[in-house]
């Protein structure tokens, strides 16, 4: 059990669904990008409290970069409005400064299989983008 099941059942599923899934790609991400440090990620955020949002992922931190780069390309997972009607979103977007979106996916509410079915292409999106090192110019 981890900080985040205690909370929303659609948290609970994607926390189930997710942390192994990107865990088990990161063996693949460390040999096609081995400038990269890859790690999992959950965590929660909110302004009204601190579990609003959910958010789940794989951080890319590359090595030996210009000052002016982003540092950092992640796949991010957000689950955001419990309160209400869940949203879900999915995307692949480097650090500051640059905050450049490498992929998104268009996901309805709270569609889990949706969801699921856009994972391979943001892993391999993902995959690519530590690969080249940089946002897409």
């Amino acid at each position: 059990m981890t900080v985040l099941a205690h909370t929303h059942p659609l948290v609970l599923q994607l926390e189930n669904d997710l942390l192994p899934l990107f865990r088990a790609a990161l063996p693949a991400l460390a040999a096609a990008a081995p400038r990269a440090l890859a790690s999992v990620f959950a965590f929660s955020s909110g302004t009204a409290s601190a579990f609003h949002d959910y958010h789940f992922g794989i951080s890319c931190l590359l090595e030996d970069v210009p000052d002016e780069a982003p540092e950092e390309v992640a796949l991010l997972v957000s689950v955001t409005d419990l309160d209400a009607a869940a949203r879900l979103s999915a995307q692949v977007v480097w650090g500051q400064p640059s905050g450049r979106v490498e992929m998104q996916a268009n996901l309805p509410a709270d569609d889990l299989q949706a969801l699921h079915a856009a994972l391979p292409g943001l892993l391999a999106s993902l995959q690519q983008a530590a690969c080249r090192g940089g946002p897409r110019i």
